[in-house]
């Protein structure tokens, strides 16, 4: 009884348990694509405030938004660097 958790739950344990060690370097993978836009942009929010680099993989547009800068992958090849700004309007 209860132990059964959605998948957004089981991505807000995961991240719980990744931000409690407190890492200098925070790898996220989709880390919070089963989370509907709001509750993503608050831990986005909160996240973005800690003193740590992240490396976000990402597909919404809203989080590409929020990155500093973006590196295009097609496949496995390397395609540009550049601010999530200009990505966003192309």
């Amino acid at each position: 009884m209860g132990s059964v958790l959605s998948s957004g739950q089981k991505q807000r344990v995961l991240l719980a348990r990744a931000l409690y060690r407190r890492p200098k370097i925070l790898v996220l993978d989709e880390a919070t694509s089963h989370l509907d836009i709001d509750n993503e942009n608050k831990i986005a929010l909160s996240i973005a405030k800690l003193n740590m680099t992240r490396l976000i993989i990402a597909h919404r547009p809203q989080t590409i938004a929020a990155a500093d800068r973006v590196l295009s992958l097609t496949g496995a090849t390397f395609i540009e660097i550049r601010n999530a700004e200009p990505l966003m309007m192309s």
